[in-house]
């Protein structure tokens, strides 16, 4: 599976010191750096190769984390009612 992530910077050394903290962020994470393509500023994308299981885990990481700030938000929500009678 391919995944795309925009480079951003506005001039092409700002992009390219971009280009290198991603390539480093996702290959620990296990993606396989494929290919740059230049468009100009907030435009450049940078091309990886990531496995099914690898993004499946990452969705369900942040669906976790969502679940736990929703329950975090209900029990404020729930403490204010409770206290307010």
């Amino acid at each position: 599976m391919k995944k795309t992530i925009v480079v951003g910077g506005f001039s092409k050394e700002q992009r390219e010191k971009d280009l290198e903290k991603i390539k480093t962020k996702y290959e620990k994470k296990g993606y396989k750096f494929l290919e740059f393509i230049e468009n100009g500023a907030l435009k450049s994308v940078a091309v990886f190769e990531v496995e099914k299981a690898i993004v499946r885990k990452e969705q369900s990481k942040n669906l976790i984390l969502l679940g736990v700030l929703f329950l975090g938000f209900a029990a404020i929500l729930y403490i204010k009612a409770t206290l307010a009678q």
